[in-house]
């Protein structure tokens, strides 16, 4: 039986890093909106994407709610959501969660929510 040359490569891989900042940013605010429903923003930066959530507690289940992101003042992302109410909750709720990337400087978004139903309004503005 003949043999094939077999070929066998061994080495080191090398993998080139980029540069990124090791430090993540992360910022929460929390607020009222117009009628009394509750709001809570958080915007987390790590490895230049943005990780964005948006959430609504209001008291009125079902009712529909649109949503809008602006980035550096242009419109990025808009959705409607029903804000839906867990079994043990006294609050509805609806959760909006968003992922961009980061732009060369400070970016700033600003998060808003209109209530279908009642006209009701939530805004919020974050900056990294």
């Amino acid at each position: 039986m003949r043999k094939k040359p077999s070929l066998l490569i061994a080495g080191a891989l090398s993998l080139a890093v980029l540069p990124v900042s090791a430090q993540a940013v992360e910022i929460e605010r929390m607020g009222t909106c117009s009628a009394g429903s509750m709001w809570n923003a958080e915007l987390e930066l790590e490895y230049r994407v943005f990780d964005l959530s948006f959430d609504v507690d209001t008291r009125n289940a079902g009712e529909m709610w649109t949503l809008s992101l602006k980035q550096n003042g242009k419109r990025v992302a808009s959705q409607t959501l029903e804000a839906m109410k867990d079994f043990d909750d006294s609050y509805a709720e609806l959760d909006w969660d968003l992922i961009r990337a980061d732009r060369k400087g400070k970016d700033t978004f600003v998060f808003r929510a209109v209530n279908k139903t009642s006209g009701e309004v939530c805004r919020a503005t974050l900056s990294a």
